[in-house]
């Protein structure tokens, strides 16, 4: 004699708690029952995927004790400044919507030349504190040159 339970079970001993329906059908897939998932969900997590492995990473560039980094608050985009024999070596990352991670290393030998770069780059508008810092650290780190 068993209790019925919402999903059709029957506990059989009197003493046990019959399982949740939910469970008792987890408990009973195996993995070759398991169905794919549909085009939209298998685009969706392959998607947060891609977004979880795009974040970004320290390059060996950007690595250096003397370096100076600076990003944005959503981190979407990354400067990495240090002072090389040749002038100011300059790190640029900037991380798309749909993961795609784009790095850009250039070094300037004068100041002229990397505040023309400075403001010729879109992140003057978009996040303009941060522009004001990679100008000022930028003229900091960069030699002057006769």
């Amino acid at each position: 004699m068993g209790t019925e339970t919402s999903c059709g079970a029957t506990a059989q001993h009197a003493g046990r708690k019959p399982m949740a329906c939910r469970q008792r059908r987890t408990a009973e897939l195996d993995a070759s029952e398991i169905a794919p998932l549909g085009p939209k969900a298998a685009l969706l997590h392959e998607r947060r995927q891609r977004r979880a492995l795009s974040k970004p990473t320290p390059r060996d560039s950007s690595r250096s004790v003397d370096a100076v980094r600076l990003a944005s608050d959503d981190g979407a985009v990354a400067f990495a400044l240090h002072a090389v024999p040749e002038g100011l070596f300059v790190e640029r990352t900037q991380r798309r919507p749909l993961g795609a991670l784009v790095t850009v290393a250039m070094v300037f030998e004068r100041r002229d030349a990397f505040a023309r770069w400075c403001d010729s780059d879109p992140v003057r508008f978009d996040h303009p504190m941060l522009h004001s810092h990679l100008r000022r650290h930028g003229d900091e780190l960069l030699p002057e040159r006769a």
